[in-house]
């Protein structure tokens, strides 16, 4: 997947004739998450050869990361699927083999952030006391359904209630996949050659809808890039309207752009990564949703410290109910641990823990050591349980999705100020339809923001990447269609 090869160009096949032009479209989609990964699938199937992936890191899965640990998988980016019927990450998992080794208790059909559905939570003070069992469940539906790490937002005060509502539930069960939800990425990727598919391969600017100020910028480059393997030119020359600029300084043309990064680049770069700049609504839009850190944490310990009943331990801290401020300063960012999972089976997993952290906090904690993290993770424990005599952890492991420069967050929320249709107009191609003498759908938006329904999840991401290949395929073949039945003069 190292090398970059920009396909021949093919001749007379259907889906090019409504282009008027003897060869294939060239399409680019950058990234090589679910949903980019979806996306050329489908444009593959459908018999579109001129496709590249432009995968900024050096591996495919985007915030997919299984890591192996001895028997188990590891996830430290999506773990579950969520739901089953007509989910198509489920179905994909299900007719492969992935859930026959999924245990009774890794189909959760309750609070999705416990690795079973048996034994109890206990829920501690810092004060080291457990809070009753019947005091518990008073709040503890409430607070599982609005936790904001679940939501990624650094606060519920940020969560959009009036738009709570929209992101929409796939009945079932939520399911892991003990292999790794890697294997969903591996078996989306498996069957695109692999020249198709260029890592370590970053994006620094689209230069779309191309103008006379572009070729001039094309120009200089040409004048100025001795890169053997350069594919710079007149776009306009070539009949392609995009420009895709990359880091390496190459220049890459295309018809259409499939542009799948997450909502945290597309807030840090819209105004670099595009020539010329986003129209406003959908540059608003992206300034409404909301996207957030969510880490974990994993702990491993020798023996376990916690009673066999017990399956996670959520932290109360008694004294701030009334906190004001809604960040902790950068030296208590590990107040904002809300609890610690306890991984089941022991036999996969060993004595494990999986602790969350979201928010400026979860930033925080991303700049410290693993030393530090793990001797803070320890004394809380010790605080929380009443036991001063939990050892250390003999191995950390933790993601670090906010500092990762092409991620930037874990996933989207509707914030408050934002609705679904932000979502959906992230979703609308450009140039907009009302742009009738450019050429139309060059870029496309793909990528789980994108989804008005299914926002947040792994199934959202790889149903967005379906929708815009889909885009792309039913154009050409309505210009199939005209140019087949257009009367001949």
């Amino acid at each position: 997947m190292q090398s970059c090869e920009i396909s021949s160009d093919s001749t007379d096949d259907p889906l090019s004739s409504g282009l008027h032009t003897h060869r294939q479209p060239r399409i680019v989609v950058i990234g090589a998450g679910l949903a980019g990964l979806a996306a050329t699938k489908v444009l593959l199937n459908k018999g579109f050869t001129d496709v590249t992936v432009l995968e900024a890191s050096d591996h495919i899965g985007g915030r997919v990361q299984s890591v192996q640990h001895g028997q188990a998988t590891l996830e430290l980016g999506a773990t579950w699927i969520h739901g089953a019927n007509g989910n198509p990450v489920y179905h994909l998992a299900e007719d492969n083999g992935l859930l026959e080794h999924t245990t009774d208790g890794e189909r959760s059909v309750g609070r999705i952030s416990l690795y079973t559905k048996n034994g109890v939570a206990h829920y501690q003070t810092n004060s080291g006391k457990r809070i009753p069992k019947d005091l518990v469940e008073e709040f503890s539906d409430l607070y599982n359904e609005v936790e904001s790490c679940e939501s990624s937002s650094p606060s519920m005060d940020e969560v959009s209630l009036s738009e709570f509502g929209e992101w929409t539930e796939i009945p079932g069960a939520h399911y892991v996949i003990p292999e790794g939800f890697m294997k969903i990425v591996e078996l989306l990727a498996q069957n695109i050659p692999s020249h198709t598919i260029c890592l370590s391969k970053p994006v620094r600017s689209i230069h779309w809808n191309y103008s006379t100020q572009h070729q001039e910028v094309i120009s200089k480059s040409n004048n100025t890039n001795h890169n053997e393997n350069n594919h710079s030119c007149d776009p306009l020359i070539l009949g392609h309207p995009i420009c895709v600029e990359c880091e390496d300084e190459e220049w890459i043309t295309a018809d259409h752009v499939i542009v799948t990064t997450s909502l945290g680049v597309l807030k840090e770069n819209h105004e670099a990564m595009f020539s010329p700049s986003l129209p406003e609504d959908k540059v608003l839009a992206i300034e409404k949703l909301g996207i957030s850190t969510t880490d974990k944490i994993f702990l491993e310990f020798e023996e376990p410290f916690w009673s066999p009943e017990c399956n996670s331990i959520q932290f109360v801290w008694e004294d701030e109910a009334q906190l004001e401020q809604l960040t902790y300063p950068e030296e208590l960012w590990y107040k904002k641990i809300c609890s610690f999972d306890v991984l089941y089976p022991p036999e996969r997993y060993g004595y494990m823990l999986s602790g969350w952290i979201c928010g400026q906090e979860a930033l925080y904690m991303e700049r410290c050591d693993d030393e530090t993290v793990a001797e803070t993770c320890t004394e809380l424990l010790r605080r929380f349980t009443g036991n001063p005599d939990i050892p250390k952890p003999r191995r950390i492991l933790r993601s670090s999705w906010g500092s990762n420069p092409y991620i930037r967050g874990s996933y989207s929320f509707t914030r408050v100020g934002s609705s679904g249709a932000d979502c959906e107009r992230l979703a609308m191609p450009l140039p907009y339809a009302n742009s009738t003498k450019a050429p139309p759908l060059q870029v496309l938006f793909a990528g789980e923001a994108t989804h008005r329904k299914y926002y947040s999840t792994t199934h959202g991401a790889l149903l967005s990447g379906q929708r815009e290949a889909t885009r792309l395929i039913e154009m050409y073949q309505d210009l199939h269609r005209a140019e087949t039945t257009k009367p001949n003069i």
